[in-house]
């Protein structure tokens, strides 16, 4: 039947269902015009009262994965694509409950941090009928496979991929002065951070965190933090310091992989911790310097060690650019997802080196979302 659908209408539809509610956020939408590939989108609302009174389930999540398979059958759609631990499993579950059997791609598979025995099972279950999986490092393809106990070959490893980050405003710094910055709330340990900067006085550390990472503690005089600021800002906070440091929690965190491709299509300089969830996208001393986890001594060394030499901040800052244009460019996710298109029977395989053209098309599932994004 799918692909009598496909001759009938020469072109196939992707549901794409996200957390995003922007709408003008398409995804990968401009890439395909011309390849006969359509995307609609599913996207989670604001949550109201009765949402926030229930909290062991999200509720709109399990509303947009409804609508994305809902949509799915009957627009007869070709593929769904999830973005997302819990929206892939949702929409895992509500296709098999109404035996809708198209390709569901789990896109974006990422957790800050794995889930409880309970969880782990219910997961496993919805998880085991999701096609394939796309994570951002070689670890969590090892790891999500162990733990959700799904094969290692329905997992596909891509790099994060953007484009560089767009800058607010653009050609003025919010934070005056020379400064070291670190970004982004998750798995981040902002104590060694603050305990490094302690042995740093005369070093300003400018911090953009969510509410939850300051819990419990204290910052130094030199250390400024702003919470929750805006995507555009927080890059402009980037973009002016003089270098970036990236604390994580442990050696085997496989988050802040947004924060380093930024930083690097931006020519920054860092200090990361040496954790294998990033050794996909960090080489110590080509594109940036690595400190053990928790270790606040070495973490205030390489700071002031990066701070002083101008010539090796420019040596980390070009090879991490030239790296995020070659690996991480948004292109690489888009030739990933042809090769998974082409791959389900939707789309001929590109030949080596062809580019797809940026495009309009625009299709919205009733009942998506429309406001901006906080």
């Amino acid at each position: 039947m799918d692909a009598e659908i496909l001759v009938k209408r020469n072109w196939a539809l992707v549901i794409c269902c996200t957390d995003n509610s922007d709408p003008s956020w398409r995804w990968l939408e401009k890439a395909f015009v011309g390849t006969g590939i359509r995307f609609a989108f599913a996207r989670t609302s604001n949550r109201n009262k009765v949402d926030r009174a229930v909290r062991a389930l999200n509720l709109t999540r399990i509303r947009a994965a409804f609508s994305a398979v809902s949509s799915a059958r009957k627009k007869n759609a070709q593929m769904i694509v999830a973005h997302g631990p819990s929206l892939a499993a949702w929409c895992s579950l509500f296709a098999r409950i109404v035996r809708l059997r198209i390709p569901i791609i789990a896109h974006s598979f990422n957790f800050a941090e794995l889930p409880g025995l309970t969880k782990r099972l219910v997961f496993k279950h919805m998880l085991s009928k999701v096609d394939r999986l796309i994570v951002f490092s070689t670890l969590e393809r090892r790891l999500y496979a162990n733990v959700f106990e799904l094969p290692e070959s329905r997992f596909d490893v891509v790099r994060w991929g953007a484009q560089p980050p767009t800058i607010y405003p653009p050609d003025a710094p919010l934070e005056v002065g020379e400064y070291i910055c670190a970004i982004g709330g998750n798995a981040r340990d902002y104590r060694t951070l603050f305990e490094a900067a302690e042995l740093l006085p005369d070093i300003r550390f400018v911090c953009v965190v969510r509410p939850h990472n300051l819990k419990n503690l204290r910052f130094p005089a030199n250390v400024s933090v702003l919470a929750d600021l805006p995507l555009g800002k927080a890059m402009n906070v980037l973009k002016y310091s003089r270098l970036m440091v990236l604390p994580l929690l442990n050696s085997t965190v496989p988050c802040g992989h947004v924060t380093l491709v930024a930083a690097m299509h931006l020519g920054k300089p860092m200090v990361v911790t040496d954790s294998e969830g990033i050794c996909d996208y960090v080489r110590n001393g080509y594109n940036a310097l690595t400190v053990p986890a928790g270790s606040s001594e070495a973490l205030a060394d390489m700071s002031e060690r990066l701070w002083n030499d101008a010539a090796l901040r420019q040596r980390l800052g070009e090879n991490g650019r030239a790296f995020a244009m070659l690996e991480c460019a948004e292109e690489r996710v888009i030739e990933h997802f042809a090769r998974v298109l082409a791959d389900s029977g939707l789309l001929q395989a590109p030949a080596a080196g062809s580019q797809l053209i940026p495009n309009d098309t625009r299709e919205e599932l009733s009942g998506g979302n429309t406001h901006s994004p906080e």
